[in-house]
């Protein structure tokens, strides 16, 4: 039986998300350039990249060597589709396991956005993927990673809506586990004349504490965290969790 995010991650997915789109896009590069002010010279991982409309944005913001790593073939032939309709056919793009990413200290800065931590049964998968992230990264790199924040889960959980789009009936339902570690979503997808398709989703909620504790493991330095990337102070309430952390020199 395949894993959840082998399944779920092809091009329903991109339907399911409209607003997601390129001017969002281009808000949260804004706010990373600002938080972190990766050198557009240099080299840059978009982990987990699905589409590229991140990808699109940091180029349109200057950056010249960039990659976009993820599983999904589906989202990576999208992503292929759009660079290429901007000229921007030099981005390179690899389809790979985020715990295994190609090269060692390739990458000067490596981001990975809209919640793509948390995915695996075992906890030390996750923490594979940044240790992967760490070894990937060239001295003195620099890792953003944007995920949800489990407190805010937590009290602003919704356990289930419905809309219309396009002609199809989204039922999504949205519960935690027993032992309140994982957020877990069933999309389901009615339309005229078609088969119900169902889609699941569940992913680890951390702590502050346990991944600050992953990354200090690892030998990540200079850890800071915020609860947007807008660069909010964290707090339980915030929306996100958004941590910033180095690789030492030598």
């Amino acid at each position: 039986m395949s894993a959840w995010y082998e399944d779920t991650f092809g091009r329903d997915y991109l339907s399911l998300y409209p607003h997601r789109n390129d001017e969002e896009a281009r808000r949260d590069v804004s706010h990373i350039l600002q938080l972190i002010d990766p050198p557009r010279n240099e080299s840059l991982l978009d982990l987990c990249c699905g589409a590229g409309r991140h990808l699109a944005a940091l180029r349109h913001a200057g950056f010249m060597n960039l990659t976009g790593l993820d599983l999904s073939a589906d989202l990576l032939a999208e992503a292929r589709s759009r660079l290429d309709a901007e000229s921007m056919n030099d981005i390179q793009l690899l389809q790979a396991d985020m715990r295994e990413i190609p090269g060692n200290e390739l990458y000067r800065t490596i981001v990975s956005l809209f919640t793509s931590f948390g995915y695996f049964e075992d906890g030390n998968e996750d923490e594979r993927v940044l240790q992967s992230a760490y070894q990937a990264l060239s001295r003195n790199g620099t890792f953003l990673l944007d995920t949800l924040n489990r407190g805010h889960v937590l009290a602003n959980l919704i356990p289930s809506e419905e809309r219309e789009l396009e002609g199809r009936r989204i039922s999504i339902h949205r519960n935690i586990t027993a032992d309140s570690l994982r957020v877990e979503k069933e999309t389901r997808i009615t339309q005229p004349g078609s088969p119900e398709t169902t889609y699941r989703e569940s992913v680890r909620m951390y702590k502050k504490a346990e991944i600050e504790d992953m990354l200090t493991r690892i030998g990540f330095i200079d850890i800071h965290f915020y609860g947007s990337l807008e660069g909010q102070v964290f707090s339980n309430t915030s929306s996100r969790m958004v941590f910033v952390a180095a690789k030492a020199r030598s």
